[in-house]
C-alpha cells in the first residue's frame, strides 16, 4: 500500500511540476518578437500552430454565423482535432483567440495557459489509469519505474506546455495501451478501442493504420475469438473517420477524410532528395525539372487551384508522382530514409525550449549553427544511448515477466510509429514511441536496482 501510494503522490508532484513549467512559458513566451526577416512572430504560435489556430476562429466564425458544425470550417489540411480542440477550448474560457482577427494578430492573454493546464490534468489522470491496470500485470516497483518514465521524462513531459499535438495524442496512446492490456473481454471494451482510435486519427493522421499492430496483438491474444472483437473495433472506427468524411461532404460537397498533408508532405521531402543522390544530380536541377512535371500536369488536366476539388486532385497527382519515385530508386530510398530515421531517433530533451526561444525564420536555424553542433547534438546522442540502452536491457530481462503477445503490442507498436515517423528527421516524431519504449524501461530500471542490491549484499 505503501508504494502504491508513493506512485500517486508521483504523478501529482508531475503534476504540479508540469503547471508551474506551462505557467512559466507562458509568462515569458507569451509575445511577439522580431525575426530577422523583420515580421513579428509569436514565441509559442509558430510552426504549423498558427494554421490550426486560424482554423479554431474560422469553425467559431461559422458557428456563430448560424452554420452546423459538420459545415463549419474551412478544408483541413492538417489534422481535424486539434482546431476543434482550441474552438472549444475558446467557448468554455470565454478566450478571444486573436486580438485582431483581420491581422491575425494572437491574444496575448495568459488565460491560454489554462489550456496548457487541461492536457496536464487528463495527461496525469491516464497515468493513474494506467498504473491501477498495469500493476496487475508488473511487479509493483517496475510500474513505479514506468510512471516515473512516463511522469518525468522531459522530451515527454514538456510538451503537456506547448500547443502542439503530441500531449493530448499522448494522453490517447497511454489510454489506449491500458484497454488493450486489459483482459476484460465485454463488448464495450473493444466499442471504446474503436472510437479512441479514431480520435487518435483525428488527432494525428499517424493512427490511421494503427489497426494493424492492434489486430496482430489480438490474433495472437485471442486466436478464434479475435473475429467479434475487431469487427467491433474496424466498426467503431470507422464510425469516427466516416463522420469526418460526411463533414467534408457537407462542407464542401466532396466526401473525403484524409487530410491533403498526408499526400503532400512526403513530396515535399522525397523526389529532390533521391533523384539528386541517385543520378548524382544537383538538386536545383531536379527541382526545376519537377516544377516543369507539376506544371505540365496542372495544364493538361485543366487544374484550378482554388477549387478545393482540383486541390484533391492535385494532391493525389503528388502522392503518385513521389511513390514513382520511390519505386524507380529503392535502394537510394532506402539508405535516404534510414539515414533520417536514425537522425529523427537522436532524442531532444529539451525541444520544446528551443522551439520557444528561438525564432524559426532565421537561416541558417539554429541547430546547423557550429556550437549547437558541437556541445548540444553530443549530448543528445549520449543521452538518447543511456535511454536506448536501459531500454534494450529492459526488452531481454521481461520476455519471462511480459505475455509474448504484449511484449508483440509494444515492439509492432513503436515498429509502426517509427516506419511511418521516422523519415520526417524531427526528434519531435519519434517522441510517440518513448510511450510504449516506457514498459521495457520500467523493466529495464527494475532489473538494474536488483542487480545493484545483490551486488551490496
Amino acid at each position: 500500500m505503501l508504494i502504491k501510494n508513493r506512485v500517486y503522490i508521483i504523478i501529482l508532484s508531475a503534476f504540479l511540476l508540469s503547471l508551474i513549467t506551462s505557467f512559466m512559458f507562458v509568462k515569458n513566451f507569451d509575445r511577439y518578437e522580431i525575426s530577422t526577416d523583420e515580421k513579428e512572430n509569436h514565441a509559442m504560435i509558430k510552426g504549423d500552430i498558427p494554421d490550426m489556430w486560424v482554423d479554431a476562429q474560422v469553425i467559431k466564425n461559422d458557428l456563430s454565423s448560424g452554420k452546423s458544425y459538420f459545415e463549419s470550417g474551412k478544408e483541413i489540411f492538417r489534422s481535424y482535432l486539434p482546431p476543434r480542440t482550441f474552438a472549444l477550448f475558446s467557448y468554455i474560457f470565454d478566450y478571444e483567440l486573436f486580438e485582431n482577427w483581420e491581422n491575425k494578430i494572437f491574444s496575448l492573454d495568459n488565460k491560454k495557459v489554462y489550456f496548457l493546464f487541461l492536457q496536464s490534468i487528463i495527461y496525469f489522470f491516464s497515468l493513474v489509469v494506467l498504473f491501477k491496470e498495469i500493476k496487475k500485470h508488473y511487479e509493483i516497483k517496475t510500474c513505479t519505474f514506468i510512471v516515473c518514465f512516463l511522469a518525468f521524462e522531459p522530451t515527454i513531459f514538456l510538451f503537456h506546455s506547448t500547443f502542439h499535438t503530441e500531449s493530448i495524442f499522448f494522453t490517447m496512446q497511454v489510454l489506449m495501451l491500458t484497454m488493450l492490456i486489459n483482459n476484460n473481454d465485454k463488448l464495450i471494451k473493444f466499442i471504446g478501442i474503436g472510437l479512441l482510435l479514431g480520435l487518435m486519427f483525428l488527432q494525428k493522421l499517424v493512427a490511421i493504420y494503427y489497426i494493424i499492430p492492434i489486430s496482430i496483438y489480438y490474433i495472437l491474444k485471442l486466436k478464434n475469438k479475435s473475429i467479434m472483437p475487431l469487427i467491433t473495433i474496424v466498426l467503431f472506427n470507422t464510425l469516427i473517420i466516416f463522420l469526418v468524411g460526411y463533414g467534408n461532404y457537407k462542407r464542401s460537397n466532396i466526401f473525403y477524410f484524409m487530410p491533403p498533408s498526408s499526400k503532400s508532405t512526403l513530396h515535399l521531402y522525397f523526389p529532390i532528395s533521391i533523384i539528386s543522390k541517385a543520378e548524382k544530380i544537383d538538386e536545383s536541377v531536379i527541382h526545376n525539372k519537377i516544377e516543369e512535371d507539376r506544371a505540365k500536369w496542372i495544364e493538361e488536366n485543366n487544374i484550378n487551384l482554388n477549387l478545393e476539388k482540383d486541390r484533391i486532385k492535385y494532391y493525389d497527382y503528388l502522392q503518385k508522382y513521389t511513390i514513382k519515385i520511390l519505386i524507380k530508386y529503392p535502394l537510394t530510398t532506402l539508405k535516404f530514409i534510414i539515414w533520417r530515421t536514425l537522425q529523427t531517433g537522436i532524442l531532444n530533451p529539451i525541444y520544446v525550449y528551443e522551439f520557444f526561444s528561438n525564432e524559426t525564420e532565421k537561416r541558417p536555424p539554429f541547430y546547423l549553427e557550429e556550437k549547437y553542433k558541437k556541445i548540444n547534438i553530443p549530448l543528445r546522442i549520449i543521452y538518447s544511448l543511456i535511454i536506448y540502452s536501459i531500454v534494450l536491457y529492459g526488452f531481454f530481462t521481461s520476455l519471462k515477466k511480459i505475455k509474448v503477445e504484449q511484449t508483440v503490442l509494444l515492439v509492432l507498436s513503436s515498429a509502426y510509429m517509427l516506419g511511418l515517423l521516422g523519415w520526417a528527421n524531427n526528434s519531435r516524431y519519434f517522441v510517440p514511441i518513448l510511450i510504449y519504449l516506457s514498459i521495457f524501461w520500467g523493466h529495464g530500471i527494475a532489473s538494474l536496482s536488483k542487480l545493484k542490491s545483490r551486488k551490496i549484499i
